[in-house]
């Protein structure tokens, strides 16, 4: 009797590209092409490009027409109406990355890359912290000089000059306040269109309501902080409550980024 001995074929190693395709993207990389996407099209390019011809034309109208510099609150309060409203353009790039990646289904390769939603949200987190930078250091250094140049005109001493920590922790505030309240905005409705809507239309007007009642619009507005370090606020409730609401607000929208369906 013959007996025939199976002999087992060698099973291939597996090759370098499938050591790579193991490994997660490095943090790094997740970064370079969240911000590469801020930029992707060329309407973003021309938006980010006309940004700052907008922001400062906005600074020159709010500050160079007034005529009432007589202290210090009068002078930082155009500042925050300038960070509003002037930043409208920079942070609706912002709703189009973070919205339009869920509008349109371009967020599954980045998840089938790496799966973790919080690492990816993480990584546009880090690209708009740059954005937040990029347009507080524009505002802290251009503002004053505009604002100085109106005061003297209404021969009124230039009384920011003293106190440079204070405005510029007014900026960073105020600056991350509207940056808060775009990117809550586009997670909450992912839509391009819905959200540019919400943020162009119910936001600004949410300001105007709180300009004609603080006491009662304060208690929801998302810049009240930034008004009560300003030293322009109506008290501590409104600053508290609009805290709490807004930040109530970016939980419930990080939690439904958890749920959300990427198909």
């Amino acid at each position: 009797m013959i007996h025939q001995q199976t002999v087992a074929s060698p099973v291939a190693a597996p090759g370098p590209w499938a050591a790579c395709a193991a490994q997660r993207s490095p943090f790094w990389r997740l970064v370079a092409v969240e911000a590469r996407k801020l930029v992707g099209t060329r309407s973003d390019k021309l938006v980010l490009a006309f940004s700052p011809i907008f922001l400062v034309g906005l600074m020159m109208l709010f500050t160079l027409t007034q005529s009432n510099l007589a202290s210090a609150g009068k002078q930082i309060g155009p500042l925050l109406i300038v960070v509003q409203l002037g930043l409208l353009l920079v942070f609706s790039t912002v709703i189009k990355l973070v919205a339009g990646e869920w509008q349109y289904k371009s967020v599954q390769p980045t998840l089938l890359v790496q799966p973790s939603r919080m690492r990816y949200f993480l990584a546009q987190g880090t690209v708009l912290a740059g954005v937040w930078l990029a347009c507080t250091l524009f505002t802290f250094v251009l503002f004053p000089i505009l604002i100085k140049t109106a005061a003297h005109g209404n021969n009124h001493n230039y009384l920011l000059g003293m106190r440079m920590g204070w405005v510029l922790g007014v900026t960073m505030l105020a600056t991350a306040l509207v940056l808060l309240t775009a990117l809550i905005v586009s997670l909450l409705v992912p839509n391009t269109g819905g959200s540019l809507t919400v943020f162009f239309i119910v936001v600004p007007m949410l300001a105007v309501a709180r300009l004609s009642l603080p006491e009662v619009f304060g208690l929801i507005y998302p810049l009240e902080p930034a008004w009560h370090l300003a030293g322009l606020g109506t008290g501590w409730a409104q600053t508290i409550s609009a805290s709490v609401l807004w930040l109530a607000l970016l939980a419930f929208s990080l939690f439904r980024l958890q749920r959300r369906d990427a198909g």
